[in-house]
């Protein structure tokens, strides 16, 4: 026969079951105080955050997954992505869902995505959520808006494509500048290679023509003038003459450039061994002019206060 209870018994155990009602109580407070704090996290961010159940419905979505697929999570709940999205769209979301479930895995994937906001690139992480007995309960998702980055990325891609394009035809236009370069090179070493087969063939007619024309008729000048003057003049024709048909590459002296034409012609005669008052009776003037004119030589030629024979330097500038 079992005992009837104390007053004080009951008593104690009254007090032990509202001291254990209170914890409960204050234990229930708590869960709930952190699922609103849980809930306003999930709800202020920018990311799309649901999760579904093997069934692959719906038991949570957060403001931000509401507000670009425009649904009311109270009207979709408990419902699957064929009951709210488009057919493609919704078939899409199961056989990702279904590959989650069957590798029982965190998978990314890059879905693009037609929404009412219009057509939209997301990098979505979706995992699975095991209950006690290690078996797959819910599918959670984690979706990331990086339409930006791929407008950015495609925008790049383009540029490069724009810049290698570029490239490609300024190279191109290089190498036809070239080949015209080239082209104009050759044209040009052609019309130089003719113009020295034209000058030589021009320097053989004027040594045939002076050779053939003019010695044989200066030979006969010769021997019908015997006048002392005459010979001198003769002899000075032809010394020209053989100056000009020695060499047609050194047709400008050098110190030709620094005397009038009246000193290159006296400067010639000096060359040739004439001594002043010769210079003075070819040319018709006064010894005392051929002097000047020999002293004015000399300072262009930078002889002056030198014993340098003037005869001697003109030769050496032939």
């Amino acid at each position: 026969m079992t005992s009837k209870s104390t007053y004080e018994e009951l008593e104690q155990r009254v007090q032990a079951l509202k001291k254990e009602l209170g914890s409960h109580k204050n234990h229930n407070s708590s869960i709930q105080i952190n699922r609103q704090y849980l809930e306003a996290i999930l709800n202020n961010t920018n990311l799309c955050i649901y999760l579904k159940n093997v069934d692959y419905e719906y038991i949570f979505m957060n403001r931000h997954f509401e507000y670009l697929a425009q649904v009311d999570y109270n009207k979709v709940q408990g419902k699957d992505d064929f009951a709210i999205f488009p057919e493609a769209m919704a078939q899409l979301f199961r056989l990702q869902d279904e590959e989650v479930v069957k590798h029982q895995a965190l998978i990314e994937f890059e879905e693009t995505i037609s929404l009412p906001d219009g057509v939209q690139t997301f990098l979505t992480a979706k995992f699975p959520l095991f209950d006690n007995e290690c078996k797959v309960s819910a599918i959670g998702g984690v979706c990331t808006d990086i339409t930006s980055h791929k407008k950015a990325e495609e925008a790049l891609l383009k540029a490069h494509d724009e810049l290698e394009q570029r490239v490609a035809d300024r190279t191109a236009q290089l190498n036809q500048k070239t080949e015209r370069l080239m082209e104009t090179n050759v044209a040009l070493k052609i019309l130089l290679e003719k113009r020295e087969e034209d000058k030589k063939e021009l320097e053989e007619k004027v040594i045939f023509n002076v050779e053939k024309l003019v010695y044989p008729y200066l030979e006969k000048l010769k021997m019908r003038c015997s006048e002392k003057f005459q010979q001198a003049l003769l002899k000075i024709i032809q010394s020209n003459l053989d100056e000009i048909t020695s060499s047609f590459s050194h047709n400008h002296k050098n110190y030709l450039s620094k005397l009038t034409p009246a000193q290159i012609q006296i400067a010639d005669l000096i060359k040739q061994g004439h001594a002043t008052k010769e210079i003075a009776s070819l040319l018709n003037l006064s010894s005392s002019t051929i002097a000047c004119h020999r002293q004015e030589i000399r300072k262009r030629l930078s002889l002056t206060n030198k014993k340098t024979n003037l005869q001697v330097v003109l030769a050496g500038n032939s």
